[in-house]
């Protein structure tokens, strides 16, 4: 009885320590660094960030999770990578808001994949019309080689997440057809 309990208990310190401590998405990790397109003049520095909503912070018991500011930070980023950002909200030609509707996310498992659900809305400030409207729902997986660490492979399946969804939003606005 006494070595079943030991067992047990020495199963459950194992299965903790795999599981680790869960950490907040970072920035660095979701945003998007490269281009394979040069962003149309009409384009160049003319989308601002106005609202980011829908991120959480992360419990360090549970998953890991993106503040609604670490997901503005990584959008910003990624839009002045692009070339298309314009960080005074009061010049720009395009204001951009993002709701991170939707993170699902395993609770275990060998491969972690985490799928983001973020509506992303471009109004034009000059005629207070939606140019671009769209739900962007990005897939992505962490196995096991990437970390034998769970709450880590899913903060790694998060960022990932969150950087192709961006990427998409990018690629799209890119192609937007603009005055």
């Amino acid at each position: 009885m006494m070595t079943r309990a030991l067992h047990l208990i020495a199963g459950a310190a194992l299965l903790a320590l795999l599981a680790g401590c869960a950490t907040p998405a970072a920035v660095s990790n979701m945003s998007v660094y490269t281009s394979q397109r040069t962003a149309p003049t009409s384009l160049k520095n003319a989308i601002s960030v106005a609202d980011v909503t829908g991120g959480r912070e992360t419990n360090p018991l549970w998953v890991s999770q993106v503040s609604s500011e670490a997901f503005r930070s990584a959008l910003e980023d990624s839009l002045a990578n692009a070339g298309i950002f314009e960080r005074v909200l009061s010049a720009s030609k395009y204001r951009l808001t993002a709701n991170l509707n939707q993170l699902e996310q395993p609770a275990f498992g060998i491969d972690m994949t985490v799928t983001s659900t973020i509506k992303y809305t471009v109004v034009d400030t000059r005629t207070g019309k939606d140019v671009y409207s769209r739900l962007i729902r990005a897939p992505f997986t962490a196995g096991f080689s990437d970390s034998p660490m769970g709450a880590t492979r899913v903060r790694i399946a998060t960022e990932g997440s969150i950087k192709k969804n961006i990427e998409m939003l990018i690629n799209d606005l890119l192609m937007m057809k603009t005055d």
